[in-house]
């Protein structure tokens, strides 16, 4: 815009305010993250019904299918970054351990402004793959599943952009190690 003045912002003119990476909008974006996990979910024939509890105690939605089964998941939603590389932060070491105890407790991953692309994880994989500090590809780009800061309490995963880390997205497609198999991949909570 002429005359206008870009403090903080990019080359496309949009700062960080207007953006839900922010400070003090990670609400918004997680209540992004869950309504675009629950309109995706809405869509699939298997689901009689999308639950969001009125209090938040580690579980964002309450999924009920047409056989009668009920699923809980627990919704994260990057943060978007520059340089087109997204990461998730905030996953509770703790929380995940005891989540991956529960059958049917399922954690999805939502990327994008708004969320378009998932990774749908049963909680038990999900700790496996922090467990073993997973590298690999999703979707042709370096996922790395690490612990986080403090150390011991939260785990992060990091999902590289297109263009960063070419060399040790070059390796871990050599080593064909991917979680393509949870891209989208709702019907693992079927």
């Amino acid at each position: 815009m002429k005359g206008s003045q870009n403090y903080g912002g990019n080359e496309r003119g949009t700062t960080e305010e207007d953006t839900l990476s922010g400070k003090g909008r990670s609400q918004q974006l997680g209540r992004m993250g869950e309504y675009a996990v629950m309109a995706q979910l809405l869509s699939k024939s298997w689901v009689a019904n999308v639950y969001s509890p009125a209090a938040d105690t580690g579980i964002d939605l309450v999924l009920l299918t047409k056989d009668g089964k009920l699923r809980m998941i627990q919704v994260k939603t990057s943060k978007i970054y520059e340089s087109d590389g997204t990461w998730f932060n905030n996953i509770s070491q703790t929380h995940l351990t005891k989540d991956s105890t529960q059958a049917g407790m399922f954690y999805v991953l939502a990327e994008g402004h708004p969320p378009g692309r998932f990774l749908v994880f049963p909680a038990r994989d999900l700790l496996e793959k922090f467990q073993n500090q997973f590298k690999g590809t999703c979707q042709g780009n370096l996922i790395e599943f690490v612990g986080g800061f403090p150390a011991g309490k939260k785990f992060q995963i990091r999902h590289w952009g297109p263009t960063e880390k070419r060399q040790q997205t070059i390796e871990a497609r050599t080593k064909s190690q991917s979680v393509d198999k949870y891209w989208n991949n709702w019907d693992l909570i079927k």
